[in-house]
């Protein structure tokens, strides 16, 4: 066979290897970052299962879809989208968008290339959206709301069980023993592989469309109450036979315990569906992964339009090009003062200054750190600085309300107030009130990074998006000082406004603007 017959007979396939091989350099540093993240963390072990799913539902598909590429265009726009995420993302150091930007790309090339039959594989390429991990930001905000909801459920279970227990944030009191619902106990981890189950169930049911919607939708609130149901049997067992029954062997079987019996109820849940609707076959007579309805009609063959897939290669390349020349240029980064030097004298108040204990600074991509107690007669105040010299990781300074609320703490306010610093100056921080039981703080922190004071954490994001594109800088800190509440709450407030005023003018050698 010559060449020239070689390239027209297998050209499909060779263009689909070439692509292959542009998006894998491309997107090389998302996946890699992805697949850490999949490896590392319970929640997301479901996605090699999904993947697996996904592509056996294509390609039992692929009879159904005939030559001809009608309404490529469609595709066009999509790859552009896609081309349009994955620079944001880059610049933006926000893994989370690439990777979502490389699900748009494959969609966008895989209409040029189909057309409107794209719909046959619509709905198992929905199921790559359940194989992106979460922002780290989001991710973590979750898992703190869902702790404090899961163990206020849990706990009044027991109370109805007529346990007394107490609540303290996400720490529940036995009186001799203490349960402490952690991240892992937030029910993210049967959440996130319960929702991929439930989509890929409702894309098999074989039921009208609002049905299988509920049953998709239902994996949520089953999530939860199995959750807080599986919380207040640990303190059940905890109560009767100790806190052994919350660890090692135990505590892992009852894990995957609730999570089987999550999958009874989604199950049931299909069950009484087809008995409502006066199905009394077997359950598994209603499930199919072939096409059914309208998408199983033929089409017939059309003729396969070039230009929109040529033009869908050509966003790629050039979203591409812009990727790699950014990724190979250097990052500016400024000299700095480490935190060894820093004062720890502050007016009349004396620091002293500690590390962390359990290698926190690794988990967080700190490049210097400063954690400090500050005291004045018997007030205290805690100062953390924590700097990062690139923030292109996808890694970025840890926001207090993900963490707070895992220490037991509950934040009963936040707002986001102007502190005067002096007549040309006022910079906006985030306040937060939090209490634990009787013991009340407030906590303010705010972002200094590249001269700028960033009250929360999207207005952060925005600017290091635009420095990075500005300045090609994303080095930066996060600052925070919580004080405990010792007379009242107004009087907290004015003193860590007048010790911020003079911390402020402190950090540019250490943060530099």
């Amino acid at each position: 066979m010559t060449a020239p017959a070689f390239l027209t007979r297998h050209g499909r396939l060779i263009l689909f290897a070439l692509t292959a091989g542009l998006l894998w350099q491309v997107y090389h540093p998302a996946i890699v970052e992805w697949t850490g993240r999949v490896m590392d963390e319970e929640r997301y072990s479901h996605v090699p299962l999904v993947i697996l799913v996904t592509f056996y539902l294509i390609w039992e598909r692929r009879n159904a879809i005939a030559p001809g590429n009608m309404g490529a265009w469609n595709g066009v726009l999509l790859t552009f989208l896609a081309s349009i995420g994955l620079i944001v993302g880059e610049l933006s150091a926000i893994w989370t968008i690439v990777q979502y930007s490389l699900v748009l790309a494959l969609a966008g090339l895989a209409w040029t290339l189909m057309g409107n039959q794209i719909r046959r594989i619509a709905m198992p390429m929905l199921l790559f959206i359940f194989t992106i991990p979460l922002p780290y930001m989001i991710d973590v905000g979750l898992s703190g709301k869902m702790q404090l909801l899961s163990s206020w459920l849990g706990v009044q279970i027991l109370h109805l069980l007529h346990i007394v227990v107490y609540l303290e944030g996400n720490v529940i009191d036995l009186g001799e023993f203490k349960l402490q619902v952690l991240d892992a106990c937030s029910g993210l981890n049967y959440l996130f592989p319960l929702m991929a189950i439930g989509l890929i169930f409702a894309l098999v049911y074989q039921a009208p469309f609002l049905l299988r919607t509920l049953i998709f939708l239902s994996t949520i609130p089953i999530t939860i109450l199995m959750n807080s149901f599986r919380i207040a049997m640990v303190g059940v067992l905890v109560n009767f036979y100790g806190d052994a029954a919350a660890k090692g062997f135990m505590h892992y079987f009852e894990g995957w315990l609730i999570f089987m019996l999550c999958l009874i109820a989604l199950l049931s849940e299909a069950k009484l569906f087809n008995l409502l609707r006066h199905i009394h076959t077997p359950l598994a007579n209603t499930l199919s992964f072939r096409l059914t309805g309208a998408n199983s009609i033929p089409v017939a063959p059309s003729p396969t339009r070039k230009t929109p897939i040529i033009a869908a290669l050509f966003l790629i390349i050039l979203a591409s090009a812009a990727a790699i020349t950014h990724s190979q240029h250097p990052e500016v980064t400024p000299t700095r003062q480490t935190f060894d030097s820093f004062p720890m004298t502050i007016g009349h108040w004396h620091g002293v200054s500690y590390p962390f204990l359990n290698n926190e600074n690794s988990v967080l991509h700190l490049t210097d750190y400063l954690q400090a107690n500050y005291q004045r007669n018997d007030q205290g105040i805690n100062v953390y600085i924590g700097y990062v010299a690139s923030q292109h990781s996808g890694f970025v300074p840890h926001s207090p309300k993900a963490c707070i609320p895992g220490g037991g703490w509950e934040i009963l306010s936040a707002s986001n107030p102007g502190i005067k610093l002096n007549n040309e100056k006022t910079i906006h921080v985030t306040r937060l009130l939090i209490d634990r039981g009787l013991d009340k703080q407030v906590v303010y922190y705010w972002f200094h990074q590249r001269g700028r004071d960033l009250g929360n954490e999207y207005s952060m994001k925005l600017a290091l998006l635009e420095d990075a594109i500005r300045i090609n800088r994303t080095d930066g800190a996060i600052v925070r000082l919580t004080m405990p509440v010792t007379t009242d709450v107004a009087t907290t407030d004015r003193d860590l406004r007048h010790f911020l005023r003079r911390l402020y003018p402190l950090l540019p050698p250490y943060v530099p603007n």
